[in-house]
């Protein structure tokens, strides 16, 4: 399997594994985790590869099958270049179009150094609270409450290792490094915002990698957002654009 349609393979699948409850859809399938409606990863439209249709037809469908579970958003997955087609009529409907660029590790020698440890969920729970909170949505206590929930939710699909580096004697910095023993993807890198600046990032990125290769794994991918610039730094540590994976969000109506 070429490397792009194994990572995107390994993308879909995750929210399917974490899903309560699976409905099919017209162009694929709906995964709903009601217990957590406010992420909005775990409660999608997912696509099939090889779909056609249009933006319009894939919002009908989002509603039809979202709107009954009583979520508060909508949102479409796709994790093939149908994306690129769609992407246009999104936008003219007023959704949120957030493309992402799938990056496969190629050179190992670009890797950082720097002291990084690997700890436990609990450990870095107070980090992940912070964090959200430093984010748009993060002055709900709600919303942070179930997407730490959601974090700890991801064991249920895939074996999950947590990576952080320590500034002034706090954790500052991480990321989790996901597998399902073949595939390895990095995800959620994040430095608070304090910390930034010092390459931390950098370092808890390169030592995943690390320990992914050790471990066996042929692949090793990322995603990062297209609009922004973390791409860049991980295309310095190795990693190469392959392609690109959509998710696609009606927010919901403002109160």
């Amino acid at each position: 399997m070429p490397e792009l349609d194994q990572a995107r393979a390994f993308l879909r699948a995750l929210p399917l594994a974490l899903a309560e409850e699976i409905l099919p859809s017209r162009f694929g399938y709906a995964a709903f985790v009601r217990s957590l409606p406010l992420v909005y990863w775990i409660n999608l439209v997912s696509v099939d590869p090889g779909t056609r249709a249009s933006a319009e037809e894939l919002a009908e469908e989002a509603e039809r099958v979202q709107a009954p579970a009583g979520l508060p958003h909508r949102k479409v997955s796709i994790y093939d270049d149908l994306g690129y087609d769609v992407e246009p009529g999104f936008r003219a409907l007023g959704w949120n179009v957030h493309r992402h660029v799938v990056m496969t590790h190629e050179r190992p020698a670009d890797l950082a150094a720097g002291p990084v440890d690997e700890v436990t969920p609990e450990e870095i729970d107070p980090v992940w609270a912070a964090g959200i909170r430093e984010s748009p949505y993060g002055d709900d206590e709600e919303v942070v409450r179930q997407l730490i929930a959601a974090q700890h939710r991801r064991r249920l699909a895939v074996a999950v290792r947590y990576f952080a580096a320590r500034a002034d004697g706090e954790l500052a910095s991480y990321c989790e490094l996901f597998s399902d023993g073949e595939t390895a993807q990095v995800e959620s890198v994040m430095t608070l915002e304090r910390f930034r600046g010092r390459g931390l990032a950098k370092a808890v990125v390169s030592h995943a990698v690390r320990e992914a290769r050790a471990a066996g794994h042929a692949l090793v991918f990322l995603v990062a957002d297209d609009d922004d610039w973390p791409k860049e730094l991980y295309a310095r540590l190795g990693f190469e654009a392959r392609g690109h994976a959509w998710e696609i969000i009606r927010e919901p109506p403002s109160t």
